[in-house]
């Protein structure tokens, strides 16, 4: 097939209602991510305890599984996540998708150590009979869910997905006719396409966080990240496989010349040990906690004195977008963060923020 042609068919997907996506859970940020596509890259950053995790759980698992798996039989649509999970083990994840549960059905604040009874903390009667009520839900999820905790090296994790890609469909190559370094004329194969036996199957592969990987033999930290960043675009590229690479921030919001730029958020150059995820992602997402840095408002305008984090302290977060591939750079959206439940719920812009809304966060102290 001609470029050109692989184009038009793409086209006509779309025309068909084939690019939709998968959605992430946030309204207004899909005018600028268009939800999640086939053959995307996206990165996720932020400090230690904002709640990275929380975000990409929510935004490319929980949400994507919800949505896929309330299209009922029907659908001809598949889900399958790997989740390089190297900062929290299985059962913690699964735990805090209970927690998240709760909440989400029930209403129901109950944080990992009160579900699994740590310390002075013992799960209730009602909660675990409601946790029990989750079970199908869990199944279902686990059907399309597979979650590694072992640390593995870049080349490891690229063979996995290359061999599954095999699985789930057919990879043809095409003849190359050049010279050789003595000036003979040599044949050899290059990659042309790969053609899945399911067009709608969404493979997404999560690496959280990208630092803990195993390294490459001889590798320092930064080459080992960059050649997991290189595996992806490959990944991306031919196997329309989706990348979510969450990355540690060196993000001081204190420093001189923060203070002179007035820039108190992260920014491309705070994605620490590497950039080069910066680089090669399509899409990239900072999540940033003012309460850190003591802010008594944020976000403010004309009109407006902006979100007032005094008030909001621990339960606000601002995502924004970062890069993009159609815009809407700097992008900010206000979210509810019920760290509990580990659930980011977007607020109203900071100019239609009314005491109701305030009073809706603080009940969930």
């Amino acid at each position: 097939m001609s470029y050109y042609k692989a184009a038009l068919a793409r086209i006509d997907q779309g025309r068909a209602g084939g690019n939709e996506g998968l959605p992430m859970g946030f309204s207004r940020l899909v005018e600028f991510v268009p939800n999640i596509q086939l053959g995307t890259y996206y990165l996720v950053g932020a400090s230690t305890g904002v709640g990275k995790t929380a975000l990409t759980d929510q935004a490319f698992i929980y949400e994507p599984f919800e949505h896929v798996m309330n299209l009922g039989e029907e659908t001809d649509i598949v889900l399958d996540i790997d989740n390089f999970s190297f900062e929290i083990d299985i059962a913690t994840k699964i735990t805090k998708g209970v927690s998240r549960r709760l909440y989400q059905q029930y209403g129901i604040i109950a944080d990992v150590n009160h579900i699994l009874s740590r310390g002075k903390h013992r799960i209730s009667q009602e909660v675990y009979d409601k946790t029990l009520e989750q079970r199908i839900y869990f199944e279902e999820l686990e059907k399309r869910l597979q979650v590694f905790e072992m640390p593995q090296n870049p080349t490891g994790i690229n063979k996995y997905l290359l061999h599954k890609a095999e699985q789930h469909g057919k990879t043809y190559y095409k003849e190359v006719h050049s010279l050789d370094d003595h000036g003979k004329p040599t044949t050899f194969q290059v990659f042309d396409r790969y053609v899945p036996h399911n067009p709608k199957r969404y493979h997404l592969a999560i690496i959280d966080h990208i630092s803990l990987m195993k390294e490459e033999r001889g590798y320092q930290l930064k080459e080992n990240i960059d050649k997991m960043s290189q595996y992806f675009i490959q990944l991306r590229n031919n196997y329309r496989i989706i990348p979510v690479v969450v990355q540690q921030l060196n993000f001081d919001g204190y420093s001189s010349e923060r203070g002179k730029q007035k820039k108190v958020t992260p920014t491309l150059a705070d994605f620490g040990d590497s950039r080069y995820t910066t680089r090669d992602a399509n899409f990239v997402l900072s999540l940033f906690k003012p309460m850190t840095l003591e802010l008594p408002r944020f976000l403010e305008g004309p009109g407006h004195n902006g979100y007032d984090i005094n008030r909001l302290k621990d339960n606000f977060r601002s995502l924004e977008l970062l890069k993009g591939r159609d815009g809407g750079i700097g992008t900010r959206i206000g979210l509810q963060y019920v760290g509990a439940a580990g659930v980011l719920k977007e607020l109203p812009r900071p100019a239609e923020m009314k005491e109701a809304d305030y009073q809706r966060v603080l009940a969930l102290r």
